[in-house]
């Protein structure tokens, strides 16, 4: 018999999860006085608020070693979370961790360069189509610096993203279609901010030409294909080369955000499809989770880049010594061909095995895969619109789920709106110890 998620009983869903959430409280007691103690001077008991809002119960962490974190109740998780990719390198990697203790111990500010910024950028330019790079703290500032390069050379201050997008937390990157319109996700924006952003749905060629049809949008910012808060929608074969034929025929820039995508080979998306951005931003697990982001530039926009064009970039702690040690010793050491090579193998047996599992119960479910990530959409493979995607499979009851389940069985799964990356130092027994936990869920959705 089949079963839509629609069908699984919503009774039986929330009475899993209350039971699962029961039991993952009451035995991390030591996380939970954490939590109390520290809402007397943070708001939530966290130091930022997605750690609760992402998750059903915050835990604190005592630390990481290899593809696992541990709780500071002693409990072990494997971190199919990976930071929400920051950590695909995974934890404590010795040779990350020898580059950041020598820096440190040189000092970790200068306010001037050292060699291993030039390193690093060596090794992005020599990974991406774009030669010259700039530093920044997160792939929020970098994909901001990008905007504001763009409009300096354009002249004009449109952005275009794409349904479903998350570039970080820049006041156009909090923008997206809802209702029929574009529309703040957030509070604390401006109130102009929908007017300098325009949303198109991810592989509608038609959308996009009227989007830069007025000639004045300043940049296009996308990821190759969309990973972040939709899961995963890939282009269509025709997207990318009429994407890049319209926005140079309308002198608008193209930026490729690979913060996420990078993960599936060592020049990222960009890389296996050969795209020609004008631009490329990157951040998270470059540097092993030591702060840092980064975008590329074409030669005749690096010449815009020079002091006495006075563009409204940089800050204090950007191309400092720590972050770039530590990327300079994830890129020539960690981040190697073999180690893409070994996560995307794991990354597809764990889709094989989730379809396997899908598959036994009856579900209409489709595995996702993407390297090294997987998941499931809660129906049949979505279509390649977003803008179809917005109504499709999702459910987020299923999703807490799944979340609080598989951590009670040691895994700590991706963040709601994303799915499972498999680190680095993942083995296979991982991945096998993922399976059955999941297959046990499943068992309890269907029988």
């Amino acid at each position: 018999m089949t079963t839509d998620s629609d069908e699984i009983d919503p009774g039986r869903i929330a009475r899993l999860h209350a039971d699962e959430l029961s039991r993952f409280r009451s035995q991390r007691p030591r996380s939970i006085e954490l939590i109390e103690r520290a809402r007397a001077h943070m708001p939530n008991g966290v130091p930022m608020s997605w750690m609760v809002t992402d998750n059903d119960q915050a835990i604190y962490v005592a630390h990481g070693i290899g593809a696992s974190i541990v709780d500071v109740d002693g409990h072990s998780y494997l971190d199919f979370n990976t930071s929400d990719v920051a950590m695909f390198c995974g934890h404590a990697v010795p040779e990350i961790v020898d580059a950041v203790r020598r820096q440190v111990g040189r000092s970790t500010q200068f306010l001037l360069p050292t060699e291993d910024s030039i390193a690093v950028a060596e090794e992005l330019a020599d990974r991406y189509p774009v030669g010259f790079w700039q530093f920044t703290l997160s792939a929020t500032q970098a994909n901001t610096e990008a905007i504001r390069l763009a409009r300096a050379v354009t002249g004009r201050d449109v952005v275009v993203l794409f349904q479903g997008h998350y570039h970080g937390h820049f006041e156009e990157g909090l923008v997206d279609l809802t209702g029929g319109g574009p529309q703040p996700v957030a509070r604390g924006l401006s109130k102009a901010v929908t007017g300098r952003t325009r949303i198109v749905p991810f592989n509608d060629l038609e959308r996009l030409r009227a989007a830069l049809a007025t000639d004045d949008v300043a940049i296009v910012l996308t990821e190759p294909a969309m990973t972040n808060q939709v899961h995963f929608v890939e282009p269509s074969p025709e997207w990318h080369p009429t994407l890049r034929e319209l926005t140079r025929h309308h002198g608008t820039l193209l930026a490729l955000d690979e913060t996420h995508t990078h993960v599936v080979g060592r020049g990222g998306a960009t890389g296996l499809w050969q795209l020609e951005p004008d631009i490329v931003t990157i951040g998270k697990s470059i540097a092993g989770g030591i702060p840092l982001g980064a975008y590329g530039v074409t030669a005749s926009l690096a010449e815009e880049l020079h002091s006495s064009r006075n563009i409204a970039t940089g800050g204090t702690l950007f191309g400092n010594p720590l972050s770039a040690a530590a990327a300079r010793a994830t890129l020539t050491q960690v981040l190697t061909p073999a180690a893409y090579l070994h996560a995307a193998t794991l990354g597809n047996e764990l889709a094989d095995g989730i379809q396997r599992a899908i598959d036994a119960h009856g579900l209409p479910w489709t595995a996702i895969r993407f390297g090294p990530r997987s998941g499931q959409w809660y129906g049949p493979a979505p279509s390649t619109s977003t803008e179809a995607l917005a109504l499709a499979v999702t459910n987020f009851d299923l999703t807490r789920l799944i979340r609080i389940w598989l951590a009670n069985r040691g895994i700590w799964e991706a963040l709601p709106g994303a799915g499972p990356n498999v680190p680095i130092p993942a083995t296979g027994e991982d991945i096998q110890h993922y399976l059955s936990a999941y297959g046990e869920l499943l068992d309890a959705l269907t029988t």
